[in-house]
């Protein structure tokens, strides 16, 4: 959606036609004298019970484009959410992005946090589950992901204890540095560490475990090239 700011609002006057959008069965455009005069939804045409040859003052269309500003900030909002949960945060933002007003996204949001569909602390869940499961994050990172998407402190501090993040960290460096270490194991041991240790590091991972990774997997390596071959 574009802004509509800079668009003239429609003068008022009488309703003389009331047709459906041809892209959009769900929504209608008003003409008002003979002219368009702005885009509806059918719940907003059945809410205000509008009907050809009926006057419209200049407040009746001022609640008209309110309405119609909510509804389609709402639709952008649900599509949004369709695609994956989204923190209070990032659907305003999205939805700034998009052009639609503060006060449209404010009533929006109201409404999903009501029927639950906006849920800050069961988004936090899915994020670090996500994480966790699929990006290979350190428990640092997640943090810092949270943080970005609005999530509070308190929730922080209480998914790290209930998501082990600390204690996850090793096992996830581990099997990370596994994951990396063949591209590498060509390099001398001070290359080795340095690229290693800054791939974990830039994923989150903390010290110990990235040092506790490097050392395995440095073993590992060196175990693989004095292994005896099996003629022997």
């Amino acid at each position: 959606m574009t802004s509509s700011k800079n668009k003239p609002h429609p003068q008022p006057g009488i309703i003389t036609s009331i047709t459906a959008q041809t892209r959009d069965s769900q929504r209608v455009n008003l003409m008002i004298d003979g002219e368009f005069a702005l885009g509806i939804s059918l719940d907003t045409l059945a809410h205000e019970g509008l009907f050809v040859g009926q006057h419209l003052g200049a407040p009746q269309i001022a609640r008209l484009l309110a309405a119609d500003a909510y509804d389609q900030a709402k639709r952008a909002a649900l599509r949004l959410l369709e695609i994956r949960p989204r923190s209070e945060r990032e659907l305003r933002e999205r939805l700034r992005q998009r052009g639609f007003d503060t006060t449209s996204i404010d009533a929006v949001c109201q409404r999903l946090n009501e029927t639950g569909l906006i849920n800050d602390q069961a988004f936090a869940n899915y994020l670090v589950e996500q994480r966790q499961r699929n990006a290979q994050r350190g428990g640092q990172a997640i943090r810092n992901d949270l943080r970005k998407h609005g999530i509070d402190n308190d929730t922080i501090h209480q998914l790290a204890d209930t998501h082990q993040l600390d204690a996850n960290d090793q096992d996830g460096a581990l099997q990370l540095a596994r994951k990396l270490a063949p591209r590498m194991r060509n390099l001398d041991r001070t290359t080795f560490m340095r690229r290693l240790g800054g791939s974990l590091q830039r994923r989150g991972f903390g010290g110990d475990a990235t040092r506790h990774a490097l050392r395995t997997i440095w073993s590992e390596l060196q175990a693989d090239y004095t292994a005896p071959d099996d003629d022997d």
